[in-house]
């Protein structure tokens, strides 16, 4: 497990969703761009943000012109890891658990669930069972 995963704020992860879905390195500028118009944030609160998240190793930045910024955890890792805490803190550890409250409480739908019955009978199938 990354160390800072588990440290990464709410505020912060907005500025690593706009790094994963950049198609590169990303400036100052175009981060507060894309920020600015989804939250009203400052320039200088874009920029606190990175570089916290610069000291937590999760992104990187590097000089070219001006400084560009990339991430250096994957969205998928840290979602694996979000999810997981998730699952312990909530569930006691059941994913099982954590679908039936998600079930109980309608917030899986028939589509949803077929969906879910389809993908466990592949993952089944793959699995030679």
């Amino acid at each position: 497990m990354w160390e800072a995963e588990s440290k990464i704020t709410d505020a912060e992860l907005e500025i690593m969703q706009a790094l994963w879905a950049a198609d590169g390195p990303m400036t100052l500028g175009q981060l507060k761009a894309a920020l600015s118009d989804r939250h009203g944030w400052s320039g200088d609160t874009t920029k606190t943000l990175l570089r916290r998240l610069c000291e937590k190793g999760a992104v990187g930045q590097e000089k070219q012109k001006v400084y560009c910024y990339r991430p250096l955890v994957e969205q998928d890792q840290l979602g694996r890891y979000r999810t997981q805490r998730l699952i312990d803190k909530l569930y006691s550890g059941s994913a099982k658990a954590m679908v039936a409250a998600l079930v109980e409480h309608d917030q899986l739908g028939p589509q949803d669930v077929d969906e879910l019955r389809t993908f466990f009978q592949e993952l089944w199938e793959k699995e030679g069972k």
